[in-house]
């Protein structure tokens, strides 16, 4: 049996709601990453380890893209998986 990783076992981002602005994950590296809404899709990312690092990620319902602010050298894409993200941060 091959030890490739089934579709259902690749991270979940979790996402934040209207009724759940913010919300908090653990990515591979150990940061804490926190997701805040800002609009339908739209969210700012804030990093634990990194007091510097503010992106805005956009999710249309498949892939996600994430814009860090200017001067932030850091993940950044479009096209990215949830697993990219959790892997990257």
């Amino acid at each position: 049996m091959p030890d490739t990783p089934a579709a259902d076992d690749q991270p979940v981002i979790p996402l934040p709601t209207a009724h759940e602005k913010e919300v908090s994950f653990l990515a591979r590296s150990g940061a804490v990453v926190t997701l805040r809404l800002i609009d339908t899709g739209r969210y700012e990312v804030k990093l634990d380890t990194r007091g510097d690092y503010t992106a805005v990620l956009l999710f249309d319902g498949e892939t996600f893209e994430l814009h860090p602010a200017p001067g932030v050298h850091a993940l950044s894409g479009t096209g990215l998986s949830a697993t990219e993200i959790y892997e990257g941060f």
